[in-house]
């Protein structure tokens, strides 16, 4: 049986494990991450009807579903011989380099066509990836080193470490390329720090960006090589490879390198989204990064005509009741009989509950005025 078929076989499968999973999040109201998503691709997606939230949730657990088999494949792919665009004739020029992906299609499997060409490489990964699974993902890739009989070294240093430049700077002298995931957005003190960090236009929006990785290539004085995974109307793995991004000879203001190159790499990912949007997973975390001004709309002058806001999203996490609003991504804690009462859609039981209650629920817009 070849490699490829089998990989579909264990896909369907693993699908019908996954909708029995997925419905019971519904029947458990355990619905944190779709509720955020939700509201992500109201926010961001507009066009696309909010009945459709749930099939899209699916859509893109399936796909990482895939990518996780993926892993397992990813030295025996039909397509890896050409890697489409992958020319390592033209790039070996350019090494070390800093390979710069995204969490689209097959991401994982970025490693394989490095190590195939025996390139030594530094891993930059989520704190929690690296706290979980850095096990994991040295066993995988040791399977990759040994299928290909490769020479290629490989490290992995968590994105939070508080010495990460200094590192990847020396490891880079001894030539070693850098594979980083730009869109993980992470990096030291956490997602919310906003230090030597960017805004720009996203979907629509104002996302607030990292921009260690163009400002370490300026100062490296080494290209990034943007490569982005997606899937074909088969279900294969495929990648585009660009022309590398050389930072400027001579100058020593990073500024506008930084800027420019920042913007670059995120419209990549925009076009890229735009053409496959279920196979990102960024939809479950997006909201961390985009700038949302939420207006004081005060209490209601009288009770009169209040509804229900149909962008309430509700869910429960460890035993606790929560409800977030869609638009402006305000988050209450509930009381058990409240969240019900929401959940029943009873509205004339809700604005029975104490005035002050009754009020916090407008001000922060889980009741609104028809």
């Amino acid at each position: 049986m070849q490699s490829k078929n089998l990989r579909l076989e264990i896909f369907e499968e693993s699908k019908q494990e996954l909708k029995v999973s997925f419905e019971k999040k519904w029947e458990s109201h355990s619905l944190q991450t779709f509720q955020f998503l939700s509201a992500n691709l109201s926010m961001c997606l507009p066009a696309m009807p909010e009945s459709q939230h749930k099939s899209a949730y699916f859509d893109i657990l399936s796909y990482k579903v895939l990518q996780g088999i993926d892993t397992q494949f990813s030295s025996k792919f039909s397509g890896i011989d050409d890697f489409n665009e992958f020319n390592y004739d033209e790039i070996k020029k350019h090494l070390p380099a800093l390979f710069v992906s995204y969490h689209t299609g097959s991401y994982r499997s970025a490693i394989a066509f490095l190590v195939k060409y025996n390139i030594n490489v530094v891993l930059i990964a989520d704190p929690l990836a690296y706290k979980f699974n850095l096990e994991k993902m040295m066993y995988q890739f040791q399977q990759v080193k040994d299928a290909f009989n490769s020479t290629s070294e490989f490290i992995v240093f968590p994105a939070d470490r508080a010495d990460l430049a200094l590192q990847i700077m020396g490891k880079m002298k001894q030539g070693y390329s850098v594979l980083a995931y730009l869109d993980g957005n992470s990096g030291s003190n956490g997602y919310l720090n906003r230090d030597n960090s960017q805004q720009i236009p996203f979907f629509g929006q104002e996302m607030f960006v990292r921009t260690g990785l163009p400002t370490l290539s300026f100062y490296l004085k080494v290209p990034i090589i943007p490569m982005l995974s997606y899937y074909d109307e088969r279900l294969q793995p495929r990648w585009n490879v660009y022309d590398p991004i050389a930072p400027p000879k001579g100058e020593r203001n990073p500024a506008a390198y930084v800027e420019q190159s920042t913007r670059y790499l995120y419209s990549i990912l925009e076009n890229a989204v735009q053409a496959y949007p279920m196979q990102w997973e960024g939809w479950m975390f997006i909201h961390r990064y985009l700038t949302i001004v939420a207006p004081d709309v005060g209490v209601p002058s009288s009770l009169t005509n209040i509804a229900i806001n149909d962008k309430a999203g509700l869910f429960m996490l460890d035993g606790r009741y929560y409800i977030l609003n869609k638009e402006n991504y305000k988050l209450m804690e509930l009381d058990e009989e409240v969240f019900h009462l929401f959940n029943n859609k009873n509205r004339d039981a809700i604005i029975e509950r104490p005035l002050a209650d009754v009020h916090l629920l407008y001000k922060n817009r889980f009741l609104i005025h028809n």
